[in-house]
């Protein structure tokens, strides 16, 4: 008798309400040279909503796209792609997000990150428990492409994690 052995999974993101937050680490300098237990500040970069649909496997990876859409109706279209996860162990991934209309258009930031599931695993499929990683600014809008439309530099680099929005039938956080 054969048994399947494969424990990879891909991420079940569609049909639930994400929130994406992004956040920057400014340490002063003497923050950055104390020791490991000393804060540091740090700003909320961002946040907005992850709509994102089926994410679709192929050969040992999964692609899906969706939508970030920040307040007044901005909004970046989102590429994603990645390795499977295996048993309880994330997934990895790497996008693109670029702005192709209104205010955001030309713009580009690239992410990169784990996919962490809840368990058990069913079928293939893990629901989603958070996403985390690094986001970086890679190109302005078309109207200024050398700054990042928050006025940070290029090449700016900060911290994100995706969590699915609090709903008072939950009553998570």
């Amino acid at each position: 008798m054969a048994f399947d052995t494969d424990t990879s999974w891909f991420p079940l993101f569609e049909f639930q309400d994400w929130v994406y937050q992004s956040f920057l680490l400014l340490p002063s300098p003497e923050k950055a040279a104390a020791t490991p237990e000393a804060e540091v500040s740090a700003r909320k970069w961002s946040r907005g909503s992850l709509v994102c649909g089926q994410a679709f496997r192929d050969a040992g990876r999964y692609t899906l796209t969706g939508r970030l859409i920040f307040s007044k109706g901005l909004e970046l279209a989102v590429s994603a792609s990645g390795a499977l996860g295996s048993g309880d162990e994330a997934c990895t991934f790497q996008a693109t997000g670029t702005g192709v209309a209104g205010p955001l258009k030309g713009m580009i930031s690239r992410l990169a990150g784990w996919v962490f599931p809840e368990v058990p695993i069913l079928n293939g499929g893990g629901r989603v428990l958070s996403v985390r990683g690094s986001t970086w600014a890679v190109r302005g809008t078309d109207i200024n492409p050398t700054i990042d439309p928050s006025g940070m530099p290029l090449g700016t680099v900060g911290q994100f994690v995706i969590t699915r929005a609090a709903t008072a039938a939950d009553g998570s956080h």
